[in-house]
C-alpha cells in the first residue's frame, strides 16, 4: 500500500527551455498532483514577466526604460531577486552582475538604489541596464519547489537547462559533457536535497560576459556548482566561468556548502 510512483510534466518556458517537474508521491495523488504542478508552472511563468528583461512590461524592464528618469515599484520576488543578486555581485568581487547588459562601462558600476519604505527601486545612471538571465532560471526554480513544499509535496525534482534542484531523494540525475554528443555524460549520480547549476559555452558560445571588462568568455570547459539552493548555484556557475578554473578558488570561503566540478571539454 506504501507504493510511491513519479509523475513528470515537461513545458517550454524562459525562451523555450523545457521545464521538468517530477514529484515522487503516493498514485492516489495523480489529481491533485497535475493540479499542483499545474499551478507551479503558472507561478513560474508571472515571476518571469515580472523579472524577465525580454518582456516589455516586466518589472526590470521599467527600470531599464526609465534609467536616469524615475524610479518603480516592485513586487516581492523582483526586490528579493535584486536584493540576492548584489550580494552575490559583491562577494564574487562584480564576475556576477546583473549590470553586464549595460550599454557602456560606466552603467555597468551605476548603482542600483533602493526605497524601503515605498518598495521601490531606480537606477541612476542612464546607462544601467540590468538583465537576470543568469540568476533567473534558479530563482524561478526555487520559488516553484517552495510553492510545492507548500501544498505539501516534499519530494520534487524540478530540471531545465542543465540545471536542477532536488528536494527529498533519492533521485538519479546526470551532467552532460562539454561539446559531448546530446545523451554522452559524464557521471550518473544520485542527489537529495542540492541545487546543480552548469555554465559553459558549448551550447550558446559568446553568451556570457565578464561584467567587468564587458568582454565574452570563451573556456573548453563547462564548470558545475552545487549548493542548497539554484539561486545562488547558477549565479555562482556564471561568476566561476567568468573567473577561470584558478581564479575562483579565491572566493570558496565566501560560500560555505557549495561544491564546484571543473569539466574538460570534449575535443572531436
Amino acid at each position: 500500500t506504501n507504493r510511491q510512483v513519479i509523475l513528470t510534466r515537461s513545458r517550454l518556458m524562459m525562451g523555450h527551455v523545457p521545464i521538468n517537474i517530477s514529484i515522487r508521491t503516493s498514485p492516489s495523488l495523480e489529481t491533485e498532483v497535475l493540479q499542483a504542478s499545474e499551478d507551479a508552472y503558472q507561478l513560474a511563468q508571472q515571476i518571469e514577466e515580472t523579472i524577465s528583461e525580454y518582456q516589455p512590461d516586466s518589472e526590470i524592464s521599467c527600470l531599464n526604460q526609465n534609467a536616469g528618469i524615475r524610479g518603480c515599484p516592485l513586487s516581492a520576488p523582483t526586490w528579493e531577486l535584486l536584493k540576492q543578486s548584489l550580494k552575490i555581485s559583491e562577494k564574487t568581487n562584480f564576475a556576477f552582475d546583473i549590470r553586464f547588459n549595460s550599454l557602456t562601462q560606466d552603467g555597468v558600476r551605476g548603482a542600483i538604489l533602493f526605497n524601503e519604505t515605498s518598495r521601490e527601486a531606480y537606477l541612476p545612471n542612464r546607462n544601467t541596464r540590468l538583465g537576470v538571465g543568469a540568476i533567473g532560471k534558479g530563482f524561478i526554480v526555487d520559488q516553484m519547489i517552495e510553492f510545492l513544499q507548500s501544498r505539501g509535496f516534499k519530494n520534487v525534482l524540478i530540471s531545465g537547462g542543465g540545471d536542477l534542484r532536488a528536494n527529498g531523494g533519492p533521485w538519479e540525475i546526470a551532467i552532460q559533457k562539454p561539446g559531448g554528443l546530446p545523451g554522452e555524460f559524464e557521471q550518473k549520480r544520485i542527489i537529495s536535497n542540492l541545487a546543480i547549476a552548469t555554465s559553459g559555452t558549448y551550447e550558446q558560445p559568446g553568451h556570457i560576459v565578464d561584467p567587468r571588462s564587458m568582454d565574452k568568455v570563451a573556456r573548453d570547459q563547462s564548470v558545475s556548482v552545487e549548493a542548497d539552493n539554484l539561486t545562488l548555484a547558477d549565479a555562482l556557475a556564471t561568476a566561476f566561468f567568468v573567473l577561470g578554473k584558478e581564479k575562483y578558488k579565491t572566493y570558496l570561503k565566501d560560500f560555505p556548502n557549495i561544491k564546484v566540478h571543473w569539466v574538460e571539454a570534449t575535443k572531436p
